[in-house]
């Protein structure tokens, strides 16, 4: 099988764990890194025994040898680093959000389709349709066995939370909207349409964002940065096709909290679930028995062994052999951020 030339640009939390999954597979060679930090980019490049480095990108797009890039950089370097990687004819992982505005995401888009050699996946599957849950509950809802889909109700809150560096604290461009696009509305926003619309099989189309709030402003403790610009809280009310209601609330910080949860609701049935694969492994099936009364059953998945990071790696291996078609494309990712944007665009309108 194919070993894949493979040459990253970023040495942060997210390359190393690319690289490390990468590594993990047996698939490839990380010939080549490019990032701006000196200190990084050394450390990096050394633990992971690679053989080129640089702090210009275009140089590992020079080399014919390298078949892929993964560009794991902050979102307002993706779009210039996903145009130059597509002419260059490599193809690429790009991490999410794919850009910051639509302008930038038709512009890469049109540039694919330039080069349809190329092949392109977006990440935002990582967390939400390469998991046990997304497959159990597209399953559930393929069957029938909800009837017609009415509600989607998602919610997910914490308390001092900060978008991103809760996990990553070097990583200050979380908070700079310039930088990041957005606090949870772009950071987790992806992840949960990503869920949301998949199982629906992503026949749905927005008809209308009914509303939309962003807060920010709600924590007054010191981030460690100048600049913390971004929403905390965000409340949306969508309508999609076929007359579904969607609200979505998700909070880095708000004074409240609520746990990630998602229930869909249907004319014969309903489900509840914690998407993510550290929460509660279980899918909670509402429905009726033979004599009309409610009844709720527990299906338990199995998650040894389940690694997001891992799965979306391996995946993207496959769509690379040709065996598997990309779970998120360059389409659907094109979707979810066109929905993103019209979010904040109500928001600012509201104001």
């Amino acid at each position: 099988m194919k070993k894949y030339q493979v040459g990253v640009i970023g040495a942060g939390w997210m390359a190393k764990a690319h690289m490390s999954n990468l590594q993990k597979t047996g698939r490839a060679d990380i010939c080549w890194i490019a990032a701006r930090n000196p200190e990084n980019l050394e450390k990096v490049r050394s633990d992971f025994g690679i053989p080129n480095k640089s702090h210009d990108y275009h140089d590992m797009l020079r080399d014919p040898q390298v078949d892929v890039v993964l560009i794991t950089t902050p979102p307002h370097l993706h779009h210039e680093m996903f145009i130059e990687t597509v002419k260059a004819g490599k193809h690429v992982l790009l991490e999410k959000p794919m850009a910051l505005d639509m302008n930038e995401v038709k512009e890469m888009i049109k540039v694919k389709d330039e080069h349809p050699e190329v092949i392109a996946v977006e990440c935002s599957g990582r967390h939400s349709r390469l998991t046990p849950k997304f497959r159990a509950v597209k399953e559930i809802i393929d069957s029938g066995a909800l009837g017609e889909i009415y509600s989607i109700h998602h919610s997910s809150v914490a308390r001092q939370n900060r978008p991103g560096i809760e996990f990553h604290p070097p990583a200050k461009w979380f908070l700079d909207k310039s930088l990041a696009g957005g606090g949870p509305l772009f950071d987790w926003g992806v992840y949960d349409l990503s869920f949301h619309l998949g199982v629906l099989g992503d026949a749905y189309e927005v008809e209308k964002v009914e509303s939309a709030i962003l807060k920010s402003g709600l924590d007054e403790v010191d981030p460690g940065t100048d600049i913390y610009d971004v929403e905390e809280h965000l409340m949306v009310h969508m309508k999609l096709s076929n007359n579904v209601s969607y609200y979505w609330e998700r909070a880095a910080h708000a004074n409240m909290e609520s746990p990630n949860e998602t229930r869909i609701s249907g004319t014969r049935g309903g489900i509840k679930l914690a998407y993510c694969s550290w929460d509660d492994p279980a899918v909670v099936f509402y429905d009726l028995d033979e004599d009309g009364k409610a009844r709720e059953k527990r299906i338990e998945l199995d998650y040894e062994g389940v690694e997001d990071g891992v799965a979306l790696i391996e995946h993207f291996i496959r769509v690379l052999d040709g065996s598997e078609e990309a779970i998120i494309s360059l389409a659907i990712a094109k979707k979810h951020m066109d929905i993103l944007c019209k979010c904040r665009e109500v928001a600012d309108n509201s104001l």
